[in-house]
């Protein structure tokens, strides 16, 4: 499609400077002429000076939808989503900044599968520079990816989390759950607890706190 369009904007340059004003709307020899002009020039560009920019080119336009549409029109650019993706963790020379920009973009709009991809890569090639808070993104992508199932990565990848930064909410909420889980539950209401302060809306803290009162009043029955 973004071919097409290209190539309709390159026809229509060539055809309104050669065809005179009086004959835009009548069939002339200028037709055939912006037509191979439009042709060779797409073809050119595409062989010798795009370097599969058009490609590179759609799936960023096929982002933006994916991030911004509904759920009809993201199913229809998802393969697009899924290249660019798979071709972003494959580039050798991939920043950081960049792999860490999609999978946030990912994470937010629930596409918690596609945005494990990318933080996997982004932890394989910078696990020791990253942060407590990078790695608790992490933590919850595989947390929530996995069916909201705790598994032996998950669990190595939270108590990483937790040692860069012991105050990060996120980290000690799933922290908090995991325990709760495994029938700790003085355990979870300290971790919960811990994590009340740090969060950033009162909507975030209120809920928190009435779980904590849910879990309390499960411990005391």
């Amino acid at each position: 499609m973004f071919y097409f369009y290209l190539f309709l904007i390159l026809f229509l340059s060539f055809y309104l400077v050669l065809a005179d004003k009086k004959d835009y709307l009548r069939f002339n020899r200028n037709i055939a002429t912006s037509l191979i002009a439009a042709a060779l020039s797409l073809t050119l560009y595409d062989k010798f000076l795009s370097k599969g920019s058009f490609d590179l080119v759609n799936q960023k336009l096929a982002l933006e939808i994916f991030l911004k549409g509904n759920t009809e029109s993201k199913e229809k650019v998802r393969e697009d989503v899924e290249d660019l993706v798979t071709n972003l963790v494959a580039k050798e020379d991939a920043q950081a900044g960049e792999l860490y920009i999609l999978a946030r973009q990912l994470k937010d709009v629930n596409e918690f599968s596609l945005s494990r991809e990318v933080y996997e890569e982004i932890y394989g090639r910078f696990q020791k520079e990253l942060d407590g808070n990078v790695i608790a993104e992490f933590a919850q992508v595989l947390f929530l990816s996995n069916e909201k199932k705790f598994d032996e990565r998950l669990k190595t990848v939270l108590d990483e989390a937790l040692l860069k930064n012991p105050n990060n909410p996120s980290a000690l909420t799933l922290k908090g759950l995991f325990e709760l889980e495994n029938n700790n539950i003085s355990l979870t209401i300290d971790l919960w607890n811990r994590a009340v302060p740090f969060l950033n809306s009162k909507k975030e803290r209120n809920d928190l706190k009435a779980l904590i009162e849910a879990v309390k009043k499960r411990k005391n029955q």
